[in-house]
């Protein structure tokens, strides 16, 4: 008996101890990231042979539950691009919406920052900006003096200014929100986004969803293992060792 041979009942009972520990974390990881449970046991499978295989090589690695979460990664990968070429729709590795670096503002936007104005600056604006109307008129409609009304009107454009670029765009509030969630928002942007969630009833909306997603997303932690995981031997890896050369 080669000295390979003497070591394989060993390094197989290893394995076995091995595949118990992680094999629900692989098989969850792969069920919530494809389309259905026979693909997700099938590359539960397939990564823990290809984990045995590197294994009966010497491969080791610090991490062992790291590194059979990215063997199954990498496969789950694989499975999602070969049937979107199948289907010939390209597969978007980003889903981020790609968004200009300055976006201007949306009408919704102008609209909250106009609302925290004092109202004499609001009026003033509104009568200048959207009617068009001319410095003696709004002086003579708000009894004011028109080097008072020049002032007003320039207070005014600064105040909606500042107000603006303080505040958050509903693109950067719903990137705040997903932050939030995982504990990343400094305290500093947690007003901003509280101020602008008062006032935007589709982002508050969003907010909550978030929320009852976690939840949901969560709830996949509590998946069954299919019986056929039950064991490395039972998912396929009898007699991998045997095929091995010594």
């Amino acid at each position: 008996m080669t000295h390979l041979s003497a070591q394989r009942p060993r390094t197989d009972r290893a394995f076995e101890r091995l595949y118990r520990r992680h094999v629900r974390e692989v098989y969850r990881y792969a069920l919530a990231v494809l389309r259905s449970a026979e693909d997700a046991e099938d590359v539960t499978q397939t990564a823990f042979l290809n984990a045995y295989r590197a294994c009966e090589h010497g491969e080791r690695q610090r991490s062992a539950r790291n590194w059979l979460i990215a063997i199954a990664h990498e496969l789950c990968r694989q499975r999602v691009r070969q049937e979107a070429r199948l289907r010939k729709v390209a597969f978007e590795e980003h889903a981020e919406e790609a968004v200009p670096d300055e976006e201007p503002p949306t009408h919704d936007d102008v609209r909250r920052a106009l609302g925290n104005l004092a109202f004499d600056e609001r009026a003033a604006l509104i009568m200048r900006e959207v009617e068009g109307r001319s410095y003696a008129e709004i002086a003579e409609i708000q009894n004011l003096t028109v080097g008072a009304v020049e002032t007003l009107i320039f207070r005014a454009r600064r105040a909606l200014r500042e107000e603006l670029e303080g505040a958050l765009s509903c693109h950067e509030a719903e990137r705040a929100i997903s932050r939030r969630l995982d504990g990343q928002l400094a305290r500093s942007e947690r007003r901003s986004l509280r101020r602008h969630l008062r006032h935007c009833g589709d982002c508050a909306r969003f907010d909550h969803s978030q929320r009852d997603q976690r939840t949901a997303l969560r709830s996949l932690a509590k998946v069954p293992l299919p019986s056929s995981l039950s064991s490395f031997v039972a998912a396929g890896g009898a007699g991998v060792g045997s095929t091995s050369k010594a």
